[in-house]
């Protein structure tokens, strides 16, 4: 063994993983013992790692050699934004690193890990079998191969119950899935769930492996006096962080549905008459008007069906307002009281107490909004919603997270402007730590764009502007000659869904020589559908622009419609506010959102050593006279720049192998 962590690190990278077809990478050995420092000296590590770096393998040996040597065997947190990332993680990364590890007597049993997520991706017995049971109470025939399913699912161990992995519709899921659970259970002894908790809260694996919206809830559930999610542990691991601010502005946000009160009302009605039946009455009767008199004076212009779903506005809660609040509250807490007087129902009543306590916490937020950005949304459901955040996010997200006394690797392919992190720790609170605390490094991308990357930005685009026909019109006719020019294998990417869903139904006939997909919201089986197509052309929103890996040749073709600059939102509107200049905002905010975004969006194009690919940007603000022409190619790979369609097919031609261009025969499933 060698005398320290270091020392077998450097080892692992020089002799050991060659040996298994893992060819040294010196920027991934570097970055590799850059987080073996960061946690040995307890440090905050912002470490980005372009794609082909190796960050993933990285971090894992890292954390397995720092345990190696401590003292204490404790568990690492490794917390992702896509279950992709985890899955990979459990069956190629974890496996493969402990397989060498075991082989080379590095260790001595093999690493273990667990999966964590919220309690509705998992089975629940009893409701498995309530479920079960009702369908085959109905003899029809179309359910036999689904209760063959269900019985199977039932026969597996308690650590085999995660519904992601089953086949089954997502109302069938939740119709089994775990929803609530207490001590009346006549499973609660034998319950696989329960006993899948209690063995993920032992010090027996080496890494719990979760997302950070579940990470969040714990860090947010133990400050309100809630028992912790995960066992002890001596480490975490933020991949795919630069997705953590969304899910932190999700998680630390209340949000008051319209349908919460309507809920409570159904909820609390009783069956039979009883002699304070007139108290109830009037309970559930003011509770719903309260609600609705809310809703109706914050609505605005989102309560017409005209307003797109995803529509926001900012509100004030008035005086008025939050004279009904306070009605809506009183109601809250009479409304058990009178159910349990008019009803016998016990279980009910304790699912009716939860619910109004719910609902108050919710309240008590909009009636001391003053620390709050508050704001009404029209929701994919088309209801409307209240919510809030803290205006101080940033400090929140420091106390609960980075003044820990725990190492954390924070990592990604994105999170620096040039290898400037202000942006990110601004955003994320990491700028209220001490200095001495933080560690920064970024290491470039070992692909070699400059050979096998073009940079494609037309100088006859009109300004982006969605109501202006001829703008779409140019959109249009680049797109098809783009497409023509690389042979499909393009994925175009857009930041409205209305302009996606109006380019790609006025190219169909156009584009028919190839297989197109359009991938609107959710669409994620578009994907394997595309890569299926050999030369497909996909239509897709700025989520595929994260996250999804299309190596080879199917993705020879990148196109950015338009500029990734942040939608404007209350949250946005409030960061304006705090700057009494508004180019100092675009410096701070606008900016470094789009680039780090599009630098993600070009991590699709090129993922492998021998990949090759041409980025397209039809946004006239990239071209030669554009105004952030210069940030975008001092952020963006190295790699030539044209604006010659021709040079666009010459590099097609010279760069992919003949059976490129041969017609690929396909059929949608």
């Amino acid at each position: 063994m060698a005398k320290s962590a270091e020392e077998l690190l450097i080892y692992l990278f020089d002799e050991i993983l060659p040996k298994h077809g893992m060819n040294l990478r010196v920027k991934q050995k570097e970055l590799s013992l850059e987080m073996l420092r960061a946690l040995q000296e307890n440090k905050l590590a912002l470490c980005e790692a372009e794609v082909g770096t190796g960050k993933t393998h990285a971090y894992i040996l890292a954390l397995t050699v720092h345990n190696i040597y401590s003292d204490k065997k404790i568990p690492a947190v490794i917390s992702t934004s896509t279950i992709a990332l985890q899955k990979a993680l459990t069956e190629e990364y974890i496996p493969q690193i402990s397989g060498i590890l075991l082989e080379h007597h590095v260790i001595d049993k093999p690493l273990s890990f667990v999966v964590r997520k919220g309690k509705r991706h998992y089975v629940c017995d009893s409701r498995l079998k309530i479920y079960e049971t009702s369908l085959k109470n109905l003899q029809r025939e179309v359910d036999a191969n689904l209760i063959l399913e269900l019985a199977r699912l039932g026969e597996q161990e308690f650590d085999r119950i995660d519904l992601d992995d089953a086949v089954l519709t997502p109302y069938v899921k939740g119709r089994i899935n775990v929803f609530r659970c207490n001590k009346s259970c006549p499973y609660s002894l034998l319950c696989r769930f329960m006993n899948f908790k209690k063995k993920c809260m032992t010090d027996n694996f080496d890494f719990q492996i979760t997302n950070h919206n579940y990470i969040l809830a714990d860090l947010i559930g133990q400050k309100q006096g809630r028992k912790p999610l995960f066992p002890g542990y001596g480490a975490m691991v933020f991949d795919e962080s630069h997705k953590l601010i969304d899910a932190a502005r999700q998680m630390y946000s209340t949000v008051w549905d319209e349908q919460d009160a309507e809920f409570i009302v159904g909820l609390s009605e009783v069956n039979r008459r009883t002699t304070g039946m007139d108290e109830l009455t009037v309970l559930r009767s003011q509770l719903a008007e309260y609600n609705r008199q809310i809703f109706d004076r914050l609505a605005g212009d989102l309560a017409g069906n005209h307003t797109r779903e995803g529509s926001r506005i900012e509100i004030v809660i008035g005086s008025m307002e939050k004279i009904y609040i306070r009605h809506m509250a009183k109601a809250l807490e009479q409304l058990p009281l009178s159910y349990q007087e008019n009803s016998g129902q016990k279980m009910r009543l304790q699912g009716l107490k939860k619910r109004c306590q719910e609902l108050t916490d919710k309240l008590t937020i909009f009636l001391n909004s003053g620390n709050s950005i508050c704001w009404m949304e029209k929701r994919e459901n088309g209801r409307l919603a209240l919510c809030a955040v803290p205006m101080e996010l940033e400090q929140v997200l420091f106390r609960d997270i980075w003044s820990r006394p725990i190492p954390v690797i924070i990592t990604s392919g994105t999170m620096s402007v040039r290898g400037d992190f202000s942006h990110f720790k601004r955003m994320t609170g990491l700028s209220f730590a001490a200095l001495s605390r933080i560690m920064e490094t970024s290491k470039p991308s070992p692909f070699d764009f400059q050979s096998n990357g073009l940079l494609y930005i037309p100088e006859r685009m009109p300004f982006p502007n969605i109501r202006d026909d001829r703008y779409i019109q140019a959109i249009m006719e680049e797109i098809v000659q783009i497409v023509s020019a690389t042979h499909g294998h393009t994925l175009i990417l857009f930041t409205s869904y209305w302009l996606m869903e109006r380019v790609f139904y006025g190219l169909k006939e156009q584009l028919s020589d190839y297989p197109l997909f359009l991938m609107g919201r959710g669409r994620l089986d578009v994907i394997s559908s595309f890569r299926r197509s050999g030369n497909g052309v996909l239509f897709a929103s700025d989520s595929a622009g994260e996250g999804i890996d299309l190596a080879g040749d199917i993705l020879s073709s990148l196109i950015v419609v338009k500029l990734p600059f942040p939608v404007p939102d209350p949250v946005m509107e409030y960061q304006r506010n705090q700057y009494d200049d508004f180019d100092l905002y675009r410096r701070d905010i606008i900016i470094p959102e789009m680039l780090i975004k599009l630098r993600q969006w070009f991590g699709r194009g090129i993922r492998r050593e021998k990949d090759t690919a041409v980025f397209s940007i039809l946004d006239s603000r990239a071209s030669l006279r554009g105004r952030y022409r210069a940030e975008i190619l001092n952020t963006m790979p190295t790699m030539p720049v044209t604006d010659r369609l021709m040079d666009v097919a010459d590099f097609i031609i010279r760069k992919k192998a003949d059976s490129y261009f041969m017609d690929k025969e396909w059929e949608e499933e």
